[in-house]
């Protein structure tokens, strides 16, 4: 972060848009762990904990990504 450039800025913005991705696709997964457990075929609801975990992660990721992006973009635009 010491040398700020706008590659790395726009790298920062590529990794918060895979972050929301992939807590968008969590959902799925918290959507199939919900579908099995009603079918008996997730017992102990483990693909429903695996998309909450994936959830969690995923906005966690993004909300860091964003930050480091807005510094960035920030001390770019104030040379």
């Amino acid at each position: 972060m010491k040398n700020p450039s706008w590659p790395k800025a726009f790298a920062f913005i590529g990794f918060t848009i895979f972050a929301l991705a992939l807590a968008y696709f969590s959902t799925a997964i918290a959507t199939a762990g919900v579908a099995a457990r009603i079918l008996g075929a997730d017992g102990a609801g483990d693909w429903l904990l695996t998309g909450s975990t994936v959830l969690m992660v995923g906005m966690a990721a993004a909300a860091v990504f964003a930050f480091l992006a807005t510094l960035n973009v920030r001390a770019l635009t104030r040379r």
